[in-house]
């Protein structure tokens, strides 16, 4: 696959930046327009101010000319001039109202991706009902409660902008805090403030820029139209909105008093449209595009650079002693575990009484069709569980520590290190906003007292472990730079920065072409052989596990069906999903004439079967050994 030229704007300077928006005439123009303004607003006051506030009722409602290219109000004050010392004040109150708006509107949406399922469903319900009500309206109301001035106008538009801004952000964070990395997150430790403002934010900060400087614009109009009604700013201050209240008193027989502001409002916002586009456009990682140059230079200087000396990884903190209960070589042990959705009477149960034993260096298969509850039984063993979903089991021991009624904390420190977990879609189990050194860093910082050069000498040495070409440069680059397969070596490289003792392997290769399956199938094959690391694989494809692992369990609608060493179920497969299941694997040898097995006949899926029939385990089974311990 073709590596990717695109790079992240995060390193750019400023100059660059202003370049890149140059490049288009939407936002060249959209620049022009805001900085015209705000020009005008930090220094017009400074230089036009006595002449704005120039009588001359000699001369009042004169129209344009070339003294006067907006002619005059009933005072005979020079409409351009008041146009332009008044962006000042109409400034400050708009920025200041976008700013109060979208802190606390980001706040409050960010807040509610973090907190537990019952605060974050009141939020939700307290920002749904504040959204029902016209922002506008809400502005007027509060404005007047507030007191007719700039200051309350401000602080009116201000408030009655969180709600949307909230709903905005909650909406957005809510698919990113479902997602993977976000998971990951949570289990390596990484505190909720570091979560809000480092995963979550940057993963929304192209439409929330989009939202800041659009909604400058909109909040001009909104601004004006309060001074337009009398609400906002007052004589003998003044606001764009106040100018024209005051020249519609002579619409009629002086319309051109009320174009100099109506000019302004409009310029300014169509110039923060077109910029907040653009700006949100460069602010996304994925839309910078490298030049050619650029990417040799910067390949140049990799190469000359050395690396600085490997050093090992800390241990991660141990484990109380075992307990017995289970024999020694046993590494992870769950019995009875049920996963639940639903309260009350819509309680439902997904995952049905699942046993399991892993031992050191063993690798576990787990096999099923979509929904039979496969991904859902490691989620669990890793406290990985969506929030809508909770987990109850018998036992669940991990390197002889009872895991069951650990604090959150102490949790993260041992399953973090030693049980990580590699998720389905590579891209998505990546933060796509931070570089991928970061985000090894982030795991090194939670489970290690590596820092500055030894760190990077590690994370240099868990990539080139994988085969990850250039291991320095990869660290500075952002997971779209990366093809899929060094995607999910990087997150095999991640997962061996701890102390692994097993690795829960979510369809690792769904996602990846068929070469590239092969590779990283060779790569989890390679750390258990060599380091004796436990596996544990989920697929759906059965022909896949059985070149993988030694021992298989079929599970179906939540429950394991079958289970014992690989070679011995496909051989000698006792039951009839088991045999479903390897019928349905193609077999090419039989021409185009061979038809699939389809199940056609569901008694076995009934518990009047499953009384009669116990579930088959063949010899060797470490289930059974689970069974025997209770």
């Amino acid at each position: 696959m073709t590596e990717s030229l695109t790079t992240t704007l995060g390193t750019k300077t400023p100059r660059r930046l202003l370049r890149r928006v140059f490049q288009t005439p939407a936002g060249l123009i959209g620049f022009v327009l805001v900085l015209f303004w705000v020009l005008a607003a930090l220094f017009a006051p400074f230089f036009l101010e006595p002449q704005a506030n120039d009588f001359d009722t000699a001369n009042p409602l004169a129209g344009p000319s070339l003294e006067h290219w907006f002619g005059t109000d009933a005072l005979g004050r020079d409409v351009l001039s008041r146009v332009l010392v008044a962006a000042r004040l109409t400034f400050a109150l708009t920025f200041g109202a976008v700013i109060i708006s979208l802190v606390l509107g980001v706040f409050i949406g960010v807040l509610a991706a973090v907190l537990g399922n019952g605060a974050r469903q009141v939020l939700f319900q307290l920002i749904a009902a504040a959204t029902a009500f016209p922002s506008i309206i809400l502005a007027l109301l509060l404005a007047t409660m507030l007191g007719r001035s700039g200051t309350a106008a401000m602080l009116g538009l201000a408030l009655a902008g969180v709600p949307s801004t909230a709903r905005l952000v909650v909406n957005l964070t809510a698919t990113v805090a479902g997602a993977d990395f976000v998971g990951s997150a949570r289990l390596l430790g990484v505190p909720k403030g570091r979560l809000m403002w480092r995963y979550i934010v940057p993963n929304v900060a192209e439409p929330i820029v989009t939202l800041t400087v659009v909604t400058m614009g909109a909040s001009l109009m909104m601004m004006a139209a309060l001074s337009f009604l009398g609400i906002g700013v007052q004589p003998p201050e003044y606001d764009w909105g106040g100018m024209i209240a005051e020249a519609m008193k002579d619409i009629y027989s002086t319309p051109w008093t009320t174009i100099g502001p109506a000019v302004a409002i409009v310029s300014a916002g169509i110039g923060f449209s077109l910029l907040g586009e653009k700006l949100a456009e460069l602010l996304d990682p994925r839309g910078a595009v490298m030049t050619p140059g650029r990417m040799l230079r910067r390949l140049a200087r990799d190469r000359g650079r050395g690396g600085a000396p490997a050093a090992e990884i800390d241990a991660a903190p141990s484990s109380r002693a075992p307990k017995g209960e289970l024999p020694q070589d046993v590494v992870l042990g769950v019995q009875n575990l049920r996963v639940f959705t639903g309260h009350g009477d819509d309680r439902r149960e997904l995952v049905r009484g699942i046993d399991l034993v892993v031992r050191r260096g063993e690798r576990v298969g787990i096999v099923g069709e979509s929904g039979s509850g496969k991904s859902l039984t490691i989620s669990a063993l890793a406290h990985m569980l969506p929030g809508l979903l909770e987990a109850e089991v018998d036992a669940h021991t991990f390197l002889g520590t009872d895991l069951r009624g650990l604090s959150r904390s102490r949790l993260r420190r041992i399953i973090g290190a030693k049980m990580p977990m590699i998720f389905q879609d590579p891209m998505s189990s990546l933060n796509p906003s931070l570089t991928v050194g970061r985000q090894m860093r982030d795991k090194l910082d939670a489970h290690t007292s590596l820092r500055g050069a030894a760190a990077k000498a590690r994370m240099i040495e868990a990539l080139e472990n994988v085969g990850i070409p250039e291991p320095a440069r990869r660290l500075r680059q952002h997971p779209h730079e990366l093809s899929g397969g060094q995607r999910q070596r990087v997150m095999i490289a991640m997962a061996t920065l701890g102390d692994p003792q097993v690795i829960l392997a979510d369809e690792p290769t769904t996602a990846l072409d068929v070469s590239v399956q092969a590779q990283v199938i060779d790569l989890l094959k390679k750390l258990n052989e060599e380091d004796g690391t436990a596996l544990v694989m989920v697929s759906h494809d059965l022909a896949l596990i059985s070149q993988v692992c030694e021992r298989v369990i079929v599970m179906y609608d939540g429950r394991i069906v079958e289970e014992g060493p690989m070679a011995e179920v496909i051989g000698d497969p006792q039951h009839p999903y088991t045999r479903a299941l390897l019928g349905a694997v193609p077999d090419l040898s039989g021409g185009t004439a061979h038809e699939l097995t389809t199940i056609d006949d569901y008694s076995w899926n009934t518990d009047a079967y499953r009384a009669a029939h116990p579930v088959p385990r063949h010899t060797d089974s470490a289930a059974s050994v689970a069974g025997g311990a209770r």
